[in-house]
């Protein structure tokens, strides 16, 4: 247990070096509400919505669970992973490169965040394939894939694209929220709920990133369950 005179930063060093992650991809949060700021210095006593270490830390392993990483055999030839495998570039424009993640979705309410490091134009889509999409074509541009473009904040399946929310560029962050249990896609930007893109989505999906144009990148952040 943790005596109640530590406090929530000293709480996320522990739950990070226990489960050996980065201190960042720790959050503490209970009764639906994120310790932040000024409470994180602030003894675990003195925090009202603060019921018991145990919660806290219940809900940290069920926030990681779903943890992925970006797949190096599952990307356009051009495109470059960090050694984390958790940011994709792409040095030198060459067309549509695609990269999926390392982990299928099959079940349950899953969500991870992509933050947009730098692109000069938006022509990058997020979402989700399936097995059989091409590496050297965008997410939404065959039958195979699913996505919310940047450029234009279109939803993209199958060749034809819809109105759905607003551009995307540097410094924003698109949440993917991926029901496995209702088979639906929604998205948000920058904490913005934009509403459900697609419904009826294959029972089993992997996530997909593709980057167009020179010195695009971007990262995953958050990942987590809704």
């Amino acid at each position: 247990a943790i005596p109640p005179n530590k406090t929530p930063k000293h709480l996320k060093s522990v739950i990070s070096k226990h489960y050996k992650c980065a201190l960042e991809e720790v959050r503490l949060v209970c009764g639906g509400l994120e310790v932040s700021g000024d409470s994180m210095d602030k003894p675990l006593a003195l925090l009202r919505f603060s019921k018991t270490t145990k919660d806290l830390k219940m809900l940290f392993v069920h926030e990681t669970r779903y943890r992925f990483k970006l797949d190096p055999n599952h990307k356009g030839k051009h495109l470059v992973l960090s050694p984390t495998r958790l940011t994709v570039s792409i040095p030198r424009h060459s067309g549509d490169q695609t990269v999926r993640g390392d982990q299928k979705l099959t079940k349950g309410k899953l969500y991870w965040d992509v933050h947009i490091d730098r692109t000069s134009n938006g022509r990058i889509n997020i979402g989700v394939c399936v097995e059989g999409h091409s590496l050297t074509s965008y997410v939404g541009q065959s039958k195979f894939g699913w996505a919310y473009y940047g450029n234009n904040g279109k939803r993209e399946h199958a060749g034809g694209s819809e109105k759905y929310g607003p551009t995307y560029s540097t410094g924003d962050t698109i949440r993917v929220m991926c029901d496995m249990d209702s088979r639906t896609l929604s998205f948000s930007k920058n904490g913005l709920y934009l509403g459900i893109a697609f419904h009826n989505i294959p029972a089993c999906v992997y996530p997909a990133i593709t980057l167009y144009t020179t010195g695009d990148q971007v990262s995953l952040r958050r990942f987590g369950t809704f």
